[in-house]
């Protein structure tokens, strides 16, 4: 019997280190869920860039209410639905002459593939001298256009999402810049006036029933 024993265990097939990976994430994905990827769709002219120190792309939000122009973001298929997190910013080119102090208020769109709208977000700030972000943008243009172009500021976005598949897009709406009493609105089509970073999706399931997330700030 020890014989046979030894004579089997030596006849099994030895798996490969890629085979018994799969074969562990394979048993981890029955028993846990595993968080779906999305997809970036954005036109690639929209990416402004990559943090130096958090490695995470910058993108652009144009003025625009067809969402194929805006950053657009395809959600993988959820039973539940799920949460899109993502960072908001806005969109400034500090050059010396574009006069601080000033305070700036950024409003973005978030619109489904077929125009619906889940909700508008408003970043408001107080912009003085010296201030800068909080981390250098590896550009993925050096175009002078955009020389002075950086990001200000950080607010985190969250949106619910439907079961089922869909797709999203973060479009800009409109941008006021305040200087004493002075405002210049910024309406024009086209126009970036904001960008978004850290974009994170989670899907709801039993084991990761999410919480609720709160609605958007009008």
């Amino acid at each position: 019997m020890l014989l046979l024993l030894i004579n089997l265990l030596w006849s099994a097939p030895i798996l490969s280190q890629e085979a018994q990976t799969q074969a562990a994430m394979t048993e981890v994905a029955v028993t846990e869920d595993v968080t779906p990827n999305f997809a970036m769709r954005a036109k690639l002219n929209l990416r402004f860039g990559s943090g130096i120190d958090s490695g995470r792309d910058y993108y652009d939000v144009p003025i625009t209410r067809r969402p194929a122009d805006g950053v657009l973001i395809k959600l993988p298929y959820t039973l539940k639905g799920g949460k899109l997190t993502f960072d908001m910013h806005h969109r400034v080119g500090m050059s010396d002459d574009f006069g601080l102090p000033a305070e700036i208020m950024t409003v973005v769109e978030v619109l489904t593939g077929g125009t619906n709208q889940l909700g508008t977000y408003t970043l408001l700030d107080d912009i003085d001298e010296g201030d800068r972000f909080e981390e250098q943008i590896d550009r993925a243009s050096d175009a002078d256009i955009d020389r002075y172009v950086t990001p200000m500021s950080r607010k985190q976005i969250t949106i619910k999402t439907t079961p089922g598949p869909q797709s999203i897009s973060i479009v800009g709406r409109d941008m006021v810049i305040t200087r004493g009493a002075l405002s210049t609105e910024i309406d024009t089509p086209g126009t970036r006036i904001a960008m978004i970073s850290n974009i994170k999706f989670e899907a709801v399931t039993e084991i990761n029933p999410l919480k609720k997330s709160p609605g958007p700030n009008h």
